[in-house]
């Protein structure tokens, strides 16, 4: 999702009709995807890791993102550990995919950063060596199915060890538009992530609060959902801190919607998705911890 305050001319000028009632716009049907929040423990607190998409990607160009995509009909082949929480990521991300949206966002995760988040039957965690990168390479050049590959090696995704705690909607406006389930998870002991796919030319582990500060002084692109989870995750010292904190967040879809400002101009609120009612601002934060709502 592009910025919404930085959109292309023509999404910007269709929005602006918009939100004055001169145009009745249908927007492109919406893509499940998924992302992860990958987290780790560093000198000076938590740390996630941020991708900045190259700049001739058509979606997203220059934005620092999580790893993550867009989900793909084989992602429900895929096998998750029988622990996987399906119920819980259902009603929480209000999805009735949920093993699509646990793997695809594994999947992606792996295609990306080359960490794999998956244990074998015993439960004990993957140890990589270069023959997983030889399949990464073949699983995303489309040459591998992912469930293949873990079925081979006689693994599972650790579908316990990724919390859902966000969702976000693409703007109507936009010509691409993506329904994205957010989830977090610990960096696996022994796995490095780096940048593996191609589609990124930078790669970072930061303190989330650091991300925020970069995007405000400008020298940080990011999208509003970025910015929104990085607050989130900034609440928190220590991973162990994070990810209970986040698997009690009461998780609501929210899509940036245009609307008339009282002074003429056009603006953005963020609204349920579900309900079209709104809950806050762009560019606020939307989850807490002592309330465990979004505003």
């Amino acid at each position: 999702m592009d910025d919404v305050a930085g959109l292309p001319q023509r999404m910007r000028e269709r929005a602006e009709r918009i939100a004055h009632g001169e145009e009745e716009y249908v927007p492109v049907p919406l893509r499940h995807a998924a992302t992860i929040a990958l987290l780790r423990d560093g000198v000076d607190g938590l740390e996630v890791f941020l991708m900045r998409r190259q700049r001739s990607m058509a979606f997203a160009a220059g934005m620092h993102v999580y790893p993550g995509g867009a989900v793909e009909a084989s992602d429900s082949q895929v096998p998750l550990t029988s622990s996987t929480d399906l119920d819980d990521v259902a009603r929480r991300l209000s999805t009735d995919q949920p093993a699509s949206i646990v793997a695809a966002a594994a999947r992606e995760t792996f295609e990306e950063s080359g960490v794999l988040l998956a244990v074998d039957a015993d439960g004990r965690p993957v140890e990589l060596d270069d023959s997983f990168e030889t399949q990464r390479a073949l699983l995303a050049a489309g040459r591998l199915e992912f469930g293949d590959l873990l079925r081979d090696r006689g693994l599972l995704v650790d579908g316990e060890a990724l919390v859902p705690f966000a969702h976000w909607v693409t703007p109507e406006v936009e010509d691409r538009r993506y329904d994205t389930r957010f989830l977090a998870a610990r960096l696996p002991a022994g796995q490095e992530a780096a940048e593996r796919g191609g589609e990124a030319d930078r790669v970072a582990w930061v303190r989330p609060a650091d991300a925020v500060a970069a995007f405000h002084a400008g020298t940080t692109a990011m999208l509003p959902p970025t910015v929104a989870t990085l607050l989130e995750l900034g609440r928190h010292a220590t991973v162990d801190d994070a990810l209970p904190a986040l698997r009690r967040l009461d998780v609501v879809p929210l899509m940036p919607a245009p609307y008339r400002a009282e002074d003429g101009s056009l603006a953005w609120r963020l609204i349920d998705e579900r309900t079209g009612e709104p809950v806050g601002s762009v560019g606020e934060p939307h989850a807490s911890e002592s309330d465990g709502v979004h505003r």
